[in-house]
């Protein structure tokens, strides 16, 4: 299973992450099967070690990030950048 940064804490599983999306979109669907070899091999967890020594830290909740995306894309359903 793909690991995203998702916290500065942590690396957050893309499952627990969609389980987050589902709580804000409930028509949301995923699913988890593993049938074959998955031709994106990009399995590997993003660190934000270097921009957090910085001082850097999060200024927003996954949950906030996430409802302000879908938030974002209602905006633009009905625009001429619809299919942006």
């Amino acid at each position: 299973m793909p690991q995203l940064r998702a916290h500065a804490t942590r690396a957050t599983p893309a499952k627990e992450i969609c389980e987050h999306i589902w709580k804000q979109v409930s028509e949301f669907v995923f699913v988890e099967e593993r049938v074959g070899k998955d031709p994106d091999q990009r399995n590997y967890i993003v660190s934000n070690d270097k921009i957090e020594a910085t001082g850097f830290k999060p200024e927003f909740s996954l949950d906030r990030g996430i409802g302000e995306l879908i938030k974002g894309y209602t905006m633009i359903r009905n625009t001429r950048y619809e299919n942006v």
